[in-house]
């Protein structure tokens, strides 16, 4: 349709014209930075602080979420604030607070800090709490991460998300590398396994895309190596450090970046 017929069809249920803002009137977004929601970073208002948490693969254990809530109504302002990647942040913390908050946040469990695998890894519920997911999404996603951060040297974080279904929920389709659960059948005899369709090259915003299935029906045990293999591939072939690996992917054919990926030794 594009914008401008999509716009008209809105003008005509309010009933009125869109106020339009003048070419070069609204800045240009800032570049993204996808681990700034990590760590301890200062807020506009002198001596306060917000402190973004790590939440391995978003899950939370009861006793963890009250320890947070302590820990926000003691050295921060209260809140808990939620990011996309499925990590918090605690708001409203003096610098003299700082060491006390970190302590405790390290003492339930979690951290403030993180590798550039784990800073963009997303999962939804998967089949442990929802009926239409074909696979257990962050188990997988966590032994991906675990297998991949100790033999990959990424320097740069690669957004991976793992989704239950068409639904999409953790949304793979612009995801740098996705992963759509599906049940696979290896043999005949064999009852299906839990398994993922593998697409790269998803983006959004100024690199907004859809994905592009790199490889179908891989069995779950087998997705922390074929992702590493599609991690060093990109570390191996891309033009300087500066390339992005959606920069890398998208300079090739499926058929050839499945090849340059079929190359790396598997662990």
């Amino acid at each position: 349709m594009g914008v401008d017929p999509f716009l008209g069809l809105v003008e005509d249920q309010l009933n009125r014209k869109l106020d339009r803002a003048m070419p070069g009137a609204v800045a240009p977004r800032p570049p993204f930075d996808r681990s700034a929601h990590v760590g301890i970073h200062a807020q506009r208002q002198v001596g306060l602080h917000w402190i973004g948490i790590v939440v391995p693969v978003g899950r939370l254990s009861a006793a963890q979420m009250r320890g947070l809530a302590a820990i926000a109504g003691q050295c921060g302002d209260g809140d808990l604030r939620l990011t996309v990647w499925q990590n918090l942040l605690i708001s409203g913390v003096p610098t003299e607070q700082l060491a006390v908050a970190t302590k405790q946040i390290e003492a339930l469990g979690l951290d403030i800090e993180t590798t550039a695998i784990r800073s963009g890894l997303v999962a939804c519920t998967g089949n442990t709490g929802c009926k239409f997911a074909a696979s257990d999404t962050k188990r997988h996603a966590e032994e991906i991460a675990s297998w991949c951060e100790t033999r990959v040297a990424l320097d740069t974080p690669v957004n991976i998300h793992l989704t239950g279904c068409h639904h999409s929920c953790a949304q793979h389709f612009v995801s740098e590398i996705g992963l759509l659960a599906c049940k696979v059948q290896e043999n005949e005899e064999a009852d299906p396994v839990e398994g993922y369709h593998i697409l790269v090259g998803g983006g959004f915003g100024p690199n907004a895309a859809l994905g592009r299935e790199l490889y179908r029906n891989v069995v779950a045990e087998q997705a922390p190596r074929t992702v590493m293999r599609i991690l060093k591939a990109y570390l191996a072939h891309r033009t300087s450090r500066d390339e992005s690996f959606l920069t890398f992917v998208r300079r090739y054919e499926i058929d050839t970046l499945k090849a340059l990926a079929e190359v790396e030794a598997v662990e």
